[in-house]
């Protein structure tokens, strides 16, 4: 059984130990000592990284009750240890601070959510990005914002958060939350008016360390609803840069960083406008392109439009001077879209199946409407069809 020192004092960022074992998995080298201040992953929570010596710790995980502390490449690292030996560990404690600004306020936003609306955590994930939690309820947009504005209050109140193993009798009077059965000794997390959950995790002291709780965003989620959190300097680091972004928004559009949403929703109606104006200018243009071109059995044209709205609005126009169909393909050299649009009965698929078989093209439709692209140059087509 390995101490666990983040249990006794969550800031403990270096200690020395002794090597009990090691062995080898995969490339990995396991070391377990008779004590560590590594808290291993687990309750949705990564584990903390750092050194053993002069060896990098990237993962952490526990096994009946020994911790188990994974260094990469077993070659070249296991001179380093010696069965019973001592070791000096340092964590991460800039990760650790980060996590357990996140984990505690996950638990103050858990906490207030649970009394409010009596809705469980059911889902939580620490991530690299984003924290995010399952309830297993639904909020409407105010009742979020409410939310985090209590969360944020209790945070500025600066409550202190207490740890502790409750006896089986003090258990018997104390409600709290806890995902699972737990059959093991049960250590609790009070913050004092606001949550008291089952956790096994490292806390921070006091909740004005968490600094401020960001609600990013919320979605339903498996019949209830997933919220993602941000916390303490990742909280700030984000609204930061939205700040920033807002920031270059408005001075590219000359607008008051208030005002950013109204001058870009003009902007989209003006785009609207002439996005439409412009389309009614292109089937203008195609309708003149199109009286040039003299009736015919088959019109085959080639043309360098690109996009394929226009080029099937081409061959619409076209196939009505056409008898059997009309076939625009716009692009260049090897490479070309095209459109084939048929008024009559002519088995327009049949012939679209056979050119891509013969030009490394693909594509297909119905209702006299085939569309696609081939992998050949002009003449190549032309011959396709002269043929």
């Amino acid at each position: 059984m390995t101490t666990k020192l983040y249990d006794l004092d969550s800031y403990i960022s270096e200690f020395d130990c002794k090597v009990l074992e090691l062995y080898r998995s995969g490339e990995d080298l396991i070391v377990v000592t008779d004590r560590t201040a590594f808290f291993p992953e687990g309750g949705g929570q990564s584990s903390d990284i750092g050194f053993l010596g002069k060896s990098f710790v990237y993962d952490v995980q526990i096994e009946c009750e020994k911790i188990l502390h994974k260094v990469e490449n077993y070659e070249e690292n296991v001179h380093n240890f010696t069965v019973g030996g001592q070791i000096h560990g340092k964590i991460n404690m800039k990760k650790r601070f980060s996590d357990m600004q996140q984990h505690s306020g996950e638990h103050i936003f858990s906490g207030i959510v649970h009394s409010m609306f009596g809705y469980d955590n059911v889902g939580f994930h620490l991530g690299k990005e984003l924290v995010t939690l399952d309830f297993n309820g639904k909020f409407t947009k105010d009742e979020m914002r409410k939310v985090e504005s209590l969360v944020n209050k209790a945070i500025w109140d600066n409550l202190e958060i207490k740890t502790f193993y409750p006896s089986k009798e003090e258990l018997e009077t104390i409600n709290y939350r806890s995902k699972k059965e737990i059959n093991e000794a049960l250590r609790l997390v009070e913050i004092p008016g606001v949550d008291v959950c089952a956790c096994c995790a490292p806390h921070v002291k006091r909740t004005g360390e968490i600094g401020i709780v960001e609600v990013v965003n919320f979605e339903k989620f498996k019949g209830g609803t997933r919220i993602y959190i941000l916390c303490g300097e990742r909280a700030l680091c984000d609204i930061r840069q939205k700040l920033d972004e807002n920031k270059k928004i408005g001075n590219i559009l000359s607008a008051k960083e208030t005002e950013t949403a109204e001058m870009v929703e003009r902007l989209k109606e003006n785009n609207n406008r002439l996005s439409y104006e412009l389309s009614r200018a292109k089937l203008e243009a195609l309708k003149l392109r199109a009286e040039k071109e003299p009736p015919s059995k088959r019109i085959i044209v080639f043309c360098d439009l690109t996009d394929g709205d226009s080029i099937r609005e081409y061959a619409n126009i076209l196939s009505e001077k056409a008898q059997d169909f009309a076939a625009v393909f716009g692009g260049s050299e090897s490479s070309y879209k095209y459109v084939l649009i048929t008024k009559t009965s002519f088995d327009i698929n049949s012939l679209c199946k056979k050119m891509n078989a013969e030009l490394l093209g693909r594509g297909g439709g119905r209702n006299g409407i085939v569309q696609g692209s081939v992998c050949a140059g002009e003449n190549e087509i032309r011959k396709f069809f002269d043929e």
